[in-house]
């Protein structure tokens, strides 16, 4: 078997593009060298709480999730 090097370039080509919207739409936990980790918003206030989901989601992705008073 061998593998398509000119598909595995087109689908990578996405990459950028599939970045900027788990950025706009607050997925990303973390970032390192090319990878991310992904999750739920449901599953990151339940796995880091509500102060630190909040924090995460401002600086992380600019997105203020913190209901104003």
């Amino acid at each position: 078997m061998e593998v398509n090097m000119d598909k595995l370039a087109e689908l990578d080509g996405h990459w950028n593009e599939a970045m900027e919207l788990a950025v706009k739409y607050g997925f990303i936990t973390q970032a390192y060298g090319g990878t991310a980790t992904l999750a739920t918003h449901k599953n990151q206030l339940e796995a880091f709480r509500a102060e630190n989901y909040i924090r995460r989601q401002r600086d992380m992705n600019g997105i203020d999730m913190e209901v104003q008073a």
